[in-house]
Order: structure tokens, then sequence, then C-alpha cells
């Protein structure tokens, strides 16, 4: 499973895209050179990774990438949190977390009449075309920093297939969430999805992505960038593949 959209939706209009540790602004605005910046993460209280923060076996898969297991930080305090975990404990991050989205509520005035908080797709934003994944360099150059994601595979893959597909999907998810931010972390990460591409090659299998920058709308906050990846896993020998030197720009 991943953060679906209508959970992050929720989670920043609660959040008033404010990091509930220092309430820095996680949404930079664009210059005249340049577009937003997204400064923040999705951070999970319960780490699902059995090395990460606050892991506990116990915690229920299905409410993993739910909106009660889910914090806004800044990157900052993310890694903090994260270092700390005997300091940061789960109930500690739970009792941030309300404490954070009641002086949301009461600081911005949100009422029922608010503008809900929402998604807005451009059609010209919307990719036409995704492009092989050749390394897991350009993955993570693409993955990093999108919000949300929309993954496709084959309806009828094998048990070895699906288990190859659903590691590869869940590694992708880990270090994305996570956040990389120093070299040793994007190369542990470059270095684990290169082995799950790995994997997808060896039962003939192929990755093709792209990124759609949408806006996120609604709330008491100004519309602000939200980025999404495309990701299509699709047999080696499918006939909708385009040859890598004959695929478009963009």
């Amino acid at each position: 499973m991943s953060i679906t959209d209508k959970t992050r939706k929720v989670l920043w209009g609660r959040s008033g895209n404010l990091c509930a540790l220092c309430k820095a602004r996680l949404v930079v605005d664009a210059s005249d050179l340049d577009a937003e910046s997204v400064v923040g993460d999705e951070c999970h209280i319960i780490s699902g990774a059995p090395s990460g923060p606050r892991h506990d076996p116990a915690f229920s898969p299905e409410l993993m990438d739910g909106l009660s297991n889910l914090l806004l930080l800044c990157r900052v305090h993310h890694k903090l949190v994260d270092d700390q975990p005997e300091t940061f404990t789960a109930d500690t991050l739970r009792q941030l977390k309300a404490n954070h989205e009641k002086w949301v509520k009461v600081r911005l005035g949100q009422s029922s009449q608010s503008e809900p908080v929402r998604v807005v797709r451009a059609a010209g934003e919307i990719p036409t075309h995704l492009v092989l994944v050749t390394s897991a360099k350009s993955l993570l150059d693409l993955a990093v920093g999108c919000h949300g994601r929309y993954d496709n595979y084959p309806d009828d893959l094998t048990e070895a297939s699906l288990d190859s597909v659903s590691a590869f999907l869940q590694n992708l998810t880990d270090w994305t969430d996570l956040g990389i931010n120093e070299p040793h972390e994007r190369i542990s990460a470059q270095s684990s999805l290169a082995e799950s591409i790995s994997e997808l090659e060896q039962v003939g299998l192929r990755v093709y992505v792209a990124r759609e920058r949408q806006q996120l709308c609604g709330g008491v906050l100004p519309p602000s960038a939200f980025y999404a990846l495309h990701l299509r896993i699709v047999r080696h020998d499918d006939p909708g593949q385009i040859p890598l030197a004959a695929q478009p720009e963009g």
C-alpha cells in the first residue's frame, strides 16, 4: 500500500501546511525563475520497516499509511524524530499531532464553510508518455518530492512476478516516505532499488515513469504545487512500448 491522495489532502489540510513541531511553512512560494518548493514530509509515526523508528510488529499493516499514523513535519524535524525515537515515542508524536491540528483549527479559524482541500489536475500537465527506467538514480530523481503515485501493472501476473512487483513498490514507498536528505541515504536507496529493478527484469518486467505537476487547493492557504508520480510496470514484450531512442522528450 501507499498513502492515498485523499489521505494526503486531509493531512496537509488539517496541518495547515505547517510543521507540527516548529510551525514552519512547508511549501515555499515560486520565484520568478523557479516553481514552488515542497520542504515538508509526510512522516510515519510507526515505521513499516523492521529497522525503522518506532517499528511495532503488532501494528496493523492496513493502518500503516492511514491518517492516524501520519504526521506532517519539516525535513529537519523529520530527521530529528527518526534519529531520536526514544525521545519522540509513538505516543509523544500522536499527542504532538493532535495538539498541532487543534492549534491550526483555532489559529486559522477553520470552519465548515472553508473550501474543501483538493488536488486539481491540468490537462497540459498530465503525461502523454512514460519513460523507461534505466537506473535507480533516474527513478529516485523523479520519485523524491512526489506526494502521490499512480501505480499500474498487469493484472494476470504469476505469483512469483507479483511478489517481485509488490516488493519493488513497497521498497520505493519506504524510501520516498522516509525522505532522502543525506548522500549516504541516497546511495543506500539507489542500491536497494537497483536490486528490486533487477528482480523485476529477471521475471521479464520493466518500469516506466513520468512526473505530473498538480495543484493543492482549498482550505485556508493559497494553492501550492503537488507532484504525482505515474509508474507503470509492463512485460518486456508489451507491444505498447516505444524504443528508447524514439521516445518523445518531456
